[in-house]
This record gives structure tokens, C-alpha cells and sequence, in this order.
């Protein structure tokens, strides 16, 4: 297990810790450095904004998984915890393989834009506030759950905000504040409610 530090990183340590045809959301996060929590919130919103959140519920559990995520980092706990029964949930490892694939490209373009830069905007107490963010996002799956693709805002925004705290890099920071401003504002016009 390494440090990750990029997407890259993350999509090496998953794919490369995990076996089998089938693999739950427990083995992928033991792939992760679960020191800190960038990377933990990172994984479950890439899994949203990738093919895989296009599978029926898994919006709904990605969403849960970070919610409890930034409810704990929020609180200022050290370890992540998950409960078992979001831990076992599984699918296909052949889609895991083509996520993978899919956003390798990408993964490597975004991480040649990430650098240490505003780093007070990663830390104490700004870091609480990112969580808070993120669980409002991520209550926002539920409901855009019912629409095909209309998590990707939301779950980009929670992308941007993990790997700006992983990689001391405010400038996502602030970014993800924007997405989140436009993800509210989409959200609140078109609630499909």
C-alpha cells in the first residue's frame, strides 16, 4: 500500500490490491492509505463520477459512504470507519478494469495540475468546513439518484475537494467551492422532486 497522493496513485493501489471476479467497496478502500481522509472521500466520489456510479443504487451508496466519511472528518476523528454492510457491497472486477482504463487519461492529466499551493485552505478549520460541504453534496445523490448521470456534479465537486486535501492543494479547493455553487443552484431549479 502506498501513499496516494493523485488519482493515479489511487487507481494503481486499487487495482493492483484487489483479486477475484467480484470486489466490495471494504477491499477497495484496504487498498488505500486510510490515514487521512482525502483519499478515503476521493475513492467513493470517483467511483460516482465513473462508469461504475452508473450501476442502479450505487449513487445511493457512494453517497451514504461519504457522508460517513465527512461526518467523522468533521468531527475531527483519526481513522476512517465504515459499517460492514456498506463494506460488502460488490460488483464485477471486469468494471473496475474498464473504469480504470476509461479514466487513466484523465486521471494523469489532472494530476499534472496539482501542486502544493493556498495549503491553509487543506488544513484546520477549513478542512471541517470542506466536510460539511462534502455531506451536503452527498445528500444531494439521493434525490438525483432518479436521474441518469445527474450525480456527476456534485461527486466532481467532492472529487476536487479530496484531492485538493490530499495533495495540500487549495487551488481544488476553491474550484470545488465553485462546482458546488453551480451544483446547488442546477440542483435547486431542475429538483426532480
Amino acid at each position: 500500500m502506498s501513499d496516494v497522493n493523485t488519482l493515479t496513485d489511487l487507481l494503481d493501489d486499487v487495482e493492483e490490491g484487489t483479486n477475484g471476479d467480484q470486489i466490495t467497496i471494504g477491499e477497495m478502500l484496504d487498498t488505500i492509505d486510510t490515514r487521512s481522509f482525502g483519499p478515503i472521500l476521493l475513492l467513493p466520489a470517483a467511483i460516482a463520477l465513473s462508469p461504475i456510479g452508473a450501476i442502479p443504487g450505487m449513487s445511493i451508496v457512494t453517497g451514504t459512504i461519504i457522508i460517513l466519511f465527512a461526518g467523522q472528518l468533521l468531527f475531527g476523528r483519526r481513522h476512517p470507519w465504515l459499517p460492514g454492510f456498506i463494506e460488502s457491497v460488490e460488483f464485477p472486477r471486469k468494471k473496475l478494469k474498464k473504469t480504470s482504463k476509461l479514466m487513466r487519461p484523465w486521471a494523469k492529466y489532472v494530476d499534472s495540475a496539482l501542486h502544493k499551493r493556498l495549503i491553509f485552505l487543506t488544513q484546520r478549520p477549513f478542512d471541517s468546513i470542506v466536510a460539511g460541504i462534502c455531506i451536503l453534496l452527498a445528500l444531494l445523490f439521493y434525490p438525483l439518484a432518479l436521474l441518469p448521470w445527474a450525480v456527476a456534479l456534485p461527486s466532481g465537486a467532492i472529487v476536487l475537494f479530496s484531492l485538493g486535501l490530499t495533495s495540500r492543494d487549495g487551488l481544488f479547493v476553491l474550484v470545488g467551492l465553485i462546482l458546488t455553487a453551480i451544483s446547488l443552484y442546477l440542483s435547486y431549479t431542475y429538483w426532480p422532486l
